[in-house]
């Protein structure tokens, strides 16, 4: 018997079987759409499965083909998923609805932009900033906090250069702390707190993904920011963000 074989026969795992965590962009009637390390597919799913879109899932692939095995419990939900995600909600060359914008150097311009590519349905938000260090925050509806509580926070980032553009685009995730829930920035209670950071973007698709905890250090709001900093034709596209309590 070869290795493989004797692998198949004991019941282990082939050289072509791996299993990871993903999470679902889409679920209809005999299709699972998925997005696994920023790479987006369909997968079969076991009968009698239902899913939801944003539902962190099991999935086994197995020589090129994806199942989803099911659901994970115990991670709880996108404390986002009414706050336009994944920038859906409005249609293409608009600003993302349900998000708040905030120049920290230069002007930038923000829109919704159609990409097959994005790792969750087919829209994301693009940024850009002409001037050299362009930053600015993209920032989400309000979060209710206490001081202490954890949080985990995760997105995807990906550069979008023209010929000639320096492959220098840089992301980060932020969180900001507010007193009120109609507080808008700059007015916080706290010192902003950068989570991850993705510097020199490359060209997307592949999407960095960006993700860490963080704590609130107040009793009140978290708003999460999507830092970008750019300078001539680049931008910086986001999707899919998920925040979830610890």
């Amino acid at each position: 018997m070869t290795n493989t074989a004797n692998a198949v026969a004991a019941g282990a795992p082939g050289p072509f079987t791996q299993a990871r965590v993903g999470t679902v962009v889409s679920f209809t009637t005999n299709q699972a759409l998925v997005s696994v390390g920023g790479s987006t597919f369909p997968a079969a799913y076991l009968r009698g499965t239902t899913l939801v879109q944003g539902d962190l899932v099991y999935c086994l692939q197995q020589s090129g083909s994806w199942t989803v095995v099911g659901a994970l419990a115990g991670v709880g939900a996108n404390l986002l998923a009414a706050g336009n995600p994944s920038f859906e909600a409005s249609g293409p060359g608009s600003f993302p609805s349900l998000w708040f914008q905030a120049n920290l150097s230069g002007t930038s311009s923000v829109s919704v932009v159609t990409d097959t590519s994005a790792p969750a349905g087919t829209q994301v938000a693009s940024v850009s900033g002409s001037a050299v260090g362009t930053q600015s925050y993209l920032y989400s509806q309000p979060i209710q906090v206490t001081s202490g509580q954890q949080f985990t926070v995760s997105a995807y980032a990906g550069g979008d250069y023209q010929p000639g553009d320096t492959l220098g685009a840089d992301a980060a995730l932020a969180a900001l702390w507010f007193a009120n829930d109609t507080d808008l920035y700059p007015t916080t209670s706290a010192v902003d707190v950068v989570i991850a950071t993705s510097t020199d973007l490359v060209q997307s698709p592949p999407y960095a993904t960006l993700g860490g905890t963080v704590t609130a250090p107040v009793t009140g709001f978290m708003r999460i920011a999507l830092r970008s900093t750019t300078e001539a034709s680049q931008r910086v596209q986001w999707d899919s963000v998920i925040v979830r309590r610890v």
